[in-house]
């Protein structure tokens, strides 16, 4: 389902926010939340989302990107993890959002094509970036960058 990505192999737009990313974090392991505003998101907001890891390890979507809210037909934003009953896709994603929370590092990846839920859903380029304080990972930076047309 997750196949990893090489980062020459990222779409341009992704690696944009890669530089960004690494540039705000400076001399930093990674860069506090407050790095990001919403005018610095803006060009990626339609397949961004934002999730935060909640002090009883729970996730957290501040904000659930557009374009999956569209495709999947329910929104996250302002929604625990545990508040949903997950799929294989969701719990799969889930697990990589707390690898790169762990890791504290960058991670891409291609997720494949399926069809699930009685709809195709296409393949999609997504980079998880961690924000956080000290050595501390507490929010990512995830963002899509679907392969087909209608993406």
């Amino acid at each position: 389902m997750f196949q990893p990505l090489a980062e020459e192999d990222l779409p341009d737009d992704l690696r944009v926010l890669l530089t960004l990313w690494r540039a705000r974090a400076g001399g930093s392991r990674f860069p506090p939340p407050e790095a990001f505003t919403e005018d610095t998101l803006r060009p990626w907001f339609d397949r961004l989302h934002l999730v935060e890891l909640l002090e009883d390890g729970d996730l957290f979507f501040r904000l659930f990107a557009p374009k999956s809210r569209d495709r999947l037909g329910y929104d996250m934003t302002g929604r625990r993890l545990s508040e949903i009953s997950l799929n294989e896709r969701a719990m799969t994603s889930a697990q990589a959002y707390r690898r790169c929370l762990t890791l504290g590092r960058p991670m891409f990846d291609c997720v494949q094509a399926r069809v699930d839920d009685g709809r195709p859903h296409p393949a999609y380029d997504r980079l998880l970036l961690p924000l956080g304080s000290a050595a501390r990972a507490s929010m990512l930076i995830v963002c899509l960058a679907f392969r087909d047309a209608e993406g």
